[in-house]
């Protein structure tokens, strides 16, 4: 047998995979790469809950936190998640991060950080998109150079997210995020 007959004969022993059986195959593809997503997404979502309960994120203030009851004279009505205390500005006095939802806005939960002025009173600044459920906080000093960062980490539904956090001029900028859109 020379060859060209061996080619030939590969050739006609190969079947051709009829057309529906390459739409089943790729379907299966495609839900297999979905599970596998949700999988990972639940595995994501554990390991944030299980970080969250080594406390390696800041613990919330008391309800009689001076800069909490601040705001609640300031600005009444917002249903309070969260709320965590650092001095995000390094001036040497504590700032507060609130996560709060206003009843009159739907499934929108938000975020402000109040700036201590050090005479009782607070700057606060423009709120920020925030996530739904499971909000934790946890502070840092990311470049070494004075004011802290913070990211803010919580889930919509199962799927986790996270935003690094600086105050610059007064407000609260977004500095790197993941997955943020899916959460908040």
């Amino acid at each position: 047998m020379n060859m060209n007959q061996t080619t030939n004969m590969n050739q006609t022993t190969k079947k051709q995979l009829p057309l529906w059986g390459k739409i089943l195959l790729l379907v299966l593809l495609v839900v297999g790469i979905f599970f596998v997503r949700q999988y990972l997404y639940e595995i994501e979502a554990e390991e944030y809950r299980r970080e969250m309960n080594e406390q390696k994120y800041a613990k919330p203030v008391s309800e009689d936190n001076e800069a909490l009851l601040y705001y609640h004279q300031q600005v009444p009505g917002r249903e309070i998640f969260l709320a965590v205390e650092e001095d995000v500005t390094d001036d040497g006095l504590k700032d507060l991060v609130v996560v709060y939802h206003n009843p009159e806005e739907g499934k929108i939960n938000w975020m402000v950080g109040l700036l201590n002025r050090g005479d009782g009173t607070y700057d606060i600044t423009l709120p920020t998109r925030a996530p739904i459920e499971n909000q934790a906080i946890r502070f840092f000093d990311m470049d070494r150079e004075g004011a802290m960062e913070f990211i803010i980490a919580g889930e919509k539904d199962g799927q986790v997210g996270y935003a690094i956090y600086r105050v610059i001029d007064g407000e609260l900028i977004d500095l790197f995020g993941e997955n943020m859109e899916e959460c908040c």
